[in-house]
């Protein structure tokens, strides 16, 4: 049986169409990770949708429940602690958060602060068990 030339289109057509949408889905949900520093060299242009990675830094960290939960702090590059930006979420703070702690923010970058829709922390670095001399020492102190 031969099939007609108008199914061979529509499924051309279909396909082309997936094609097209998958294209489209996949463009407009990337986000690439900007600096912190990025940021901190052009305060004046307020910019939508950004994820930021950086580090938080040591200084003051501003946590309130009441009358708002808000959590306010200062993320900067890694290395680079000259150009910093403050970060405003306002959402209850993630358990792994501490300053030195790596943290990927999505949020708007307004009137030179970085305000967070989503805050999510590395988890520390991975297991490492305790050195066999710390080990001795701890069971010799036990036995006596």
């Amino acid at each position: 049986m031969k099939r007609s030339p108008i199914f061979s289109l529509l499924a051309m057509a279909v396909i082309v169409f997936g094609t097209l949408l998958l294209l489209y889905a996949t463009t407009t949900t990337k986000a690439e990770i900007i600096l912190p520093s990025e940021l901190a060299s052009t305060p004046s242009q307020d910019r939508k949708r950004l994820r930021v990675g950086g580090q938080v830094a040591n200084s003051k960290i501003n946590y309130t429940l009441e009358p708002e939960i808000k959590l306010e702090f200062v993320l900067h590059d890694h290395n680079k602690t000259d150009l910093s930006i403050p970060v405003i979420y306002q959402d209850l703070k993630p358990d792994m958060f501490a300053p030195g702690r790596d943290v990927l923010i999505d949020g708007d970058f307004v009137n030179g602060k970085l305000h967070a829709h989503t805050l999510l922390t590395q988890c520390p670095s991975k297991y490492e068990p305790p050195s066999p001399e710390q080990h001795i020492s701890k069971s010799d102190t036990a036995t006596k």
